[in-house]
């Protein structure tokens, strides 16, 4: 039921971002060094005039050029010339002998792997078999376990081996991978190919600011949607004695929250652990549970309270909304499993199939694997809906802010041999009808973030029609996590004092008051005019869209 086995376990992610600290302390720390013949290619060569090729590819439905065939459907995956996806294919088969490669070899997370390799639907070519058919160049894909990405792009810097044309790795670290000079800067292509990325992902620039950049710069493509989305039992919410009881005790009607106050009152009202239920179970344990803190921080303030001042790039986390933020995510533990501080998505997702808590916040996914009729272990089915993160009311209106954590990402090696044909092929797979072909095969863990995915019949029907609203509004009104160079570091730093705090070791305001200082003192080692300029940058990441509340105390 979690969402990315392969990180199951507390342990190896906390291993891993150790690891990722002591890396960063050191040579992630330079400034920003791609080889210099990379860093200034241009790719100025034109792109083919768009020209409907008849006849080469049988079932394409008219005007279409490529896409998969063979399967009832098949032509809402296709595309024609003048398209993202048509413009990538179509400049890979022009590129010269010397531009375009035999192969491409991709590092790719294990656990998702199955997009490319397993067919789906039935009598479906893989998504892989499509574009080697179409380009002429094979795909070697290596499976890799997600928490060894991080080192083996470093050790494949370092060492110089050139073993891969794309890397892939969790998106929040592209500031640190992007400062050793490991990615092709790739504003020159997006510039010459038009991906059209602003257009169809889901709240568009900012989407495209928080997922593609960094310090102004395109550097990565994002394959995944890993926004944290709340989900809650209708059948608690809808009952009628439930509904009845609550009233009296809050005097407002039960239903979906618009602040953290209400939600903290229905967690109260359902925490019955005489029936082995729990209020609320978003996560407390050591870094996973960094997202549900951010939340609570970032809906302080309108537009959204940031992490860093941009403009001086001291850290902001030492104020009253970061002691606010804190000591409401240590008062809430009353509220959670006695376990809490353990407690990870096996936990979290096993104790919401069992029917053991009234609300949660998790993965867009948990509907797709829980509300399922086809798993025999969920008491939930037919009984979860899901709403957007609560927030605060600041000058009247209602700030919700969620964020996506840590989401799947490929970029281009700055090693590659091809590097026109590496983003040629990025391109295409992240175009809107291949993503939406592969976010729908349910062998992998891609969750949806673009426009056509939340129309398909395909992933509407797995993740529950229900469920779309949310999704689209959690993008809408998100912020990045931390996401800049050194994003490992200032996560540990964060997480060992939130712990702090929820084992009573410190108090709030010590506890943001060491952490800023270790923020600051990060900041300065890494260099702080560079990354003021990466902060600078991010500010456009930042949602600004704010509701109206609704919700009215009898």
């Amino acid at each position: 039921m979690k969402k990315k086995p392969m990180r199951s376990t507390r342990l190896s992610r906390r291993e891993f971002l150790r690891t990722a600290g002591v890396v960063g302390a050191g040579l992630l720390a330079s400034a920003y060094v791609a080889p210099a013949a990379l860093a200034e290619t241009k790719f100025d060569a034109p792109v083919r005039a768009p020209a409907v090729l008849q006849g080469e590819k049988p079932g394409l439905a008219p005007g279409m050029i490529g896409g998969p065939t063979g399967f009832e459907g098949a032509e809402r995956y296709q595309y024609g010339p003048d398209s993202p996806a048509g413009r990538a294919i179509l400049a890979l088969r022009d590129l010269p002998a010397d531009k375009k490669p035999e192969k491409l070899v991709v590092m790719h997370p294990a656990g998702a792997v199955g997009h490319w390799s397993v067919p789906f639907p039935e009598n479906a070519p893989t998504a892989q078999q499509v574009f080697e058919e179409e380009t002429g160049i094979k795909l070697e894909v290596i499976p890799t376990n997600e928490n060894e990405q991080f080192q083996k792009i470093v050790q494949d810097v370092t060492t110089q081996a050139g073993q891969y044309d794309i890397y892939s790795f969790w998106g929040n670290n592209r500031g640190t991978l992007a400062e050793t000079g490991a990615f092709l800067i790739l504003d020159d292509l997006v510039a010459q190919y038009r991906p059209e990325w602003e257009e169809y992902y889901v709240g568009g620039q900012l989407t495209v600011e928080s997922f593609s950049k960094y310090a102004g710069h395109y550097v990565c493509v994002s394959f995944d949607g890993d926004y944290q989305s709340w989900n809650y039992r209708i059948d608690l919410f809808e009952d009628p004695e439930e509904q009845k009881n609550f009233k009296a005790k809050y005097g407002w009607d039960l239903q979906w929250p618009e602040t953290w106050e209400q939600l903290d009152q229905i967690a109260e009202f359902f925490t019955r652990p005489e029936q082995n239920l729990l209020g609320c179970t978003d996560l407390r344990n050591p870094i996973w549970s960094l997202t549900n803190w951010i939340q609570r921080y970032a809906s302080f303030a309108n537009p959204a309270q940031m992490l860093f001042d941009p403009e001086t790039g001291d850290a902001l986390i030492n104020s009253e909304a970061g002691i606010q933020a804190t000591r409401e995510f240590a008062d809430t533990l009353k509220y959670k499993s006695k376990d809490a501080l353990s407690w990870g998505w096996p936990e979290q997702y096993n104790n919401m199939a069992a029917g053991g808590a009234a609300v949660t916040c998790a993965f867009p996914n948990m509907p797709k694997f829980l509300d399922n009729p086809n798993n025999p272990d969920s008491k939930v089915v037919g009984k979860l809906r899901t709403g957007l993160s609560p927030g605060r009311i600041i000058d009247g209106k209602l700030i919700r802010r969620t964020v996506w954590w840590p989401n799947i990402t490929l970029a281009v090696s700055s090693q590659t041999k091809y590097p026109e044909a590496a983003y040629l092929f990025l391109q295409w797979a992240d175009s809107s009808p291949m993503f939406t072909f592969m976010v729908g095969n349910p062998a992998g863990y891609y969750d949806p973030f673009q426009k056509q995915n939340f129309t398909d019949p395909v992933v509407v029907g797995s993740y529950h029609e229900y469920h779309v609203p949310t999704m689209i509004a959690s993008i809408e009104h998100s912020v990045p996590p931390l996401n800049i160079n050194g994003a490992s570091e200032y996560e540990t730093a964060l997480d060992n004092n939130l712990q702090a705090v929820l084992t009573g070791k410190k108090t709030p305001e010590q506890a943001m008051a060491d952490a800023a200082a270790e923020w600051n003192a990060i900041t300065d080692r890494l260099g702080r005019e560079k990354q003021i300029e990466a902060l600078k940058a991010q500010v456009a990441a930042h949602s600004t869209v704010v509701d109206t509340p609704t919700i009215q105390k009898a």
